[in-house]
């Protein structure tokens, strides 16, 4: 899965929101490989977006807004979607363009407009939705396809029709107040987690002496503490008392690490997982997320962390999101640093302190207290 624009309304708490996850000029001497679809040069995407933004301004929503419309597209039902919809009185929408990891070639934009419910709830006739896609040649660039799409007279189908015409694809979500779980992780996958377990938490404590698959109980790690076995089962550590907030989150980290390693799933969602963990371990863990994203794939990274700016990072990779209040409606925005920031001597982190984005928090209640 690459996203490429999504737009919402009157979704959790965006309203008229939009995000774009294209550039439109080649980058020379980029530290992101291949920044663009496979065989298609042209066809430029962010492979890494870091969101970044005061608390409250819609990260770990937006994160949430795309798994109900992942769920909404692949299991074809209306659930996901309403109970992300703000206000029912009033229509909402969304749309979306993106390709499909099972076929890179073809670029799809879904439009959904949802009118309010009755009495009774959301029915299937309470559904516009307009699924249209285009061949993605070789020499095409994102904004030829979009040129293309807007040619394009998609017929008149219900929702669970048009969805058919959507190729499967796949993603990973991961949030520090979520229990992941690595049940479904591959042969493959399974394989590699255990090195990579072990690395990250041996990284974060070495006291850790190592890790080992259980023979016993299935999908089961014992981590050697000192003189303790803690046993795993299900990204849950028994006796977790003993470690480390930063450690047990590490347990998490090598789930996501150990999924872009083995290219599970293609789509990664990475939400502040590194609250309690040292800020040059966060620094590191990302640079071999990024180093291992394979071609076609995406990463969003959230963070709070002002150290993630002096990375060696393309411009285009931060978006700042942004609210604001206008009367009783919360309105969040992105703000891309690259529209402000032109000359390869610009200071994104100078830029950040000095506010040049307007995103800073406000501390004007707290000075009051």
């Amino acid at each position: 899965m690459i996203l490429l624009e999504i737009k919402l309304d009157n979704f959790f708490s965006f309203n008229n929101f939009h995000l774009s996850l294209t550039y439109p000029k080649k980058i020379s001497n980029s530290t992101i490989t291949d920044e663009y679809l496979e065989d298609r040069p042209n066809f430029r995407y962010k492979k890494l977006i870091v969101l970044m933004g005061a608390n409250a301004t819609g990260k770990t929503t937006l994160g949430n807004a795309l798994i109900a419309i992942f769920n909404f597209i692949t299991k074809k039902s209306i659930d996901p979607i309403a109970n992300c919809i703000d206000d029912t009185s009033e229509p909402s929408s969304f749309s979306m363009d993106f390709i499909t990891h099972s076929s890179i070639k073809t670029m799809y934009r879904i439009v959904a407009q949802i009118s309010p419910p009755t009495a009774t709830g959301y029915r299937e006739e309470d559904i516009s939705l307009t699924i249209s896609s285009t061949s993605i040649l070789k020499t095409d660039s994102y904004e030829r396809c979009v040129a293309k799409l807007r040619t394009i007279n998609t017929p008149n189908s219900t929702y669970i029709e048009a969805l058919d015409l959507i190729d499967t694809f796949g993603w990973y979500f991961s949030y520090p107040f979520s229990k992941d779980s690595f049940k479904n992780l591959t042969p493959v996958g399974k394989k590699s987690f255990r090195i990579v377990l072990e690395t990250v938490l041996r990284a974060l404590d070495p006291s850790i002496q190592g890790v080992r698959e259980s023979q016993d109980i299935e999908n089961s790690y014992i981590i050697r503490l000192n003189n303790h076995d803690l046993i795993m089962k299900n990204n849950e550590i028994l006796n977790s008392e003993i470690l480390s907030s930063g450690t047990r989150s590490g347990v998490d980290i090598a789930v996501m690490l150990s999924s872009i390693i083995s290219s599970l799933y293609g789509f990664y969602y990475c939400d502040e997982k590194f609250s309690y963990i040292h800020s040059d371990m966060e620094k590191a863990i990302l640079s071999k997320m990024i180093e291992k994203l394979g071609a076609n794939e995406q990463l969003f990274f959230t963070t709070h962390n002002a150290d993630i700016l002096d990375m060696s990072l393309p411009i285009h990779s931060y978006v700042f999101l942004k609210k604001e209040i206008f009367g009783h409606e919360n309105r969040i925005s992105c703000v891309y640093a690259d529209q402000y920031l032109k000359r390869n001597t610009d200071s994104l982190r100078r830029a950040v302190e000095n506010d040049i984005f307007s995103v800073a928090p406000n501390v004007d209640d707290i000075d009051r207290l």
